[in-house]
């Protein structure tokens, strides 16, 4: 830590309108053994002192994905929460996330799953998480959550089309208390309105990007960067076919899930220089895609 030199100055004493050296060492003396008597309560009441109340940090909370788990611990601190997110297999993964009711458990979820209904259950709540990462891709998801039961899960197919979530690839986890940080500074906006996305000029490297939901509905932030030669379409035949098919014609970097109206969440993404890069949402009945390209 980082001591501030003003809380470390000394008021210069004064006999008569003089400075007197040595009546400023006495109460220098009388300062040291006052430290020497109360040690570490008056270092500490100096610190508060100085520093004022600050924010606490963000302890991250590391989500790896893989063949066919998640990878993390089973608590957190609510609030403002950061996961640092990670495909660390040889698949695509998503990492959807969803909140229980209170009550619920990965018990009562496993069930529903195995009972083969479509229409999803009223005690789980779609909180949007991280769409499809390709392999060996990173992102750091900064966002707001509430104390609650939580789940990850992965629907996306392995090659023999079986879904990830059918094969174990689900994870709870509990998030508690309140962990008193701020949201961050972000280097950028990104912004989803009505009649589609606001991308600002991005530079490349690793950055602090904020997805802004200016919408009056959910929207998706969806990152790609097509491959050489790869358009649109390929994409969507991709798709079409199933997702662990086939080579992918795009590298997938995540972003986010759909999001409420007049919200937003902070991703932690390095971005290329010169690669055009696709944000595309597919949520409603309009889809939206936009592209950029670093500089």
């Amino acid at each position: 830590m980082t001591s501030d030199p003003t809380c470390r100055s000394l008021e210069v004493v004064t006999v008569d309108g003089r400075q007197s050296p040595r009546y400023a060492q006495v109460a220098v003396l009388e300062v040291v053994r006052l430290l020497a008597g109360l040690a570490a309560s008056a270092i500490a009441l100096l610190v508060v002192g100085c520093g004022g109340d600050e924010a606490a940090a963000v302890e991250p909370v590391e989500v790896r994905g893989d063949e066919y788990a998640f990878v993390m611990p089973s608590e957190g601190e609510a609030g403002v929460v950061r996961f640092d997110i990670s495909n660390a297999g040889e698949e695509l993964h998503e990492f959807a996330l969803g909140r229980l009711a209170e009550g619920k458990t990965i018990a009562d979820v496993k069930a529903y799953l195995a009972s083969g209904r479509e229409d999803p259950p009223a005690w789980i709540t779609d909180v949007g998480g991280v769409p499809l990462l390709s392999p060996g891709e990173k992102l750091g998801l900064t966002r707001e959550l509430e104390a609650g039961t939580y789940v990850f899960l992965c629907f996306i197919p392995s090659p023999k089309g079986v879904p990830h979530v059918a094969l174990g690839m689900l994870k709870s986890f509990e998030l508690s208390g309140d962990s008193k940080a701020e949201l961050p500074e972000p280097d950028a906006v990104i912004v989803a309105n009505d009649g589609g996305f606001e991308v600002p000029e991005l530079s490349a490297g690793e950055q602090t990007i904020e997805l802004r939901n200016a919408d009056d509905t959910e929207r998706e932030f969806f990152l790609i960067a097509l491959k050489p030669g790869k358009t649109i379409e390929d994409l969507e035949r991709f798709f079409e076919t199933g997702e662990g098919k086939g080579e992918p014609p795009a590298r997938f970097h995540g972003a986010m899930q759909t999001i409420p109206a007049g919200t937003s969440v902070y991703i932690d993404v390095n971005l290329e220089a010169g690669v055009e890069y696709t944000l595309a949402d597919n949520s409603g009945d309009r889809p939206f895609v936009t592209t950029f390209t670093p500089a």
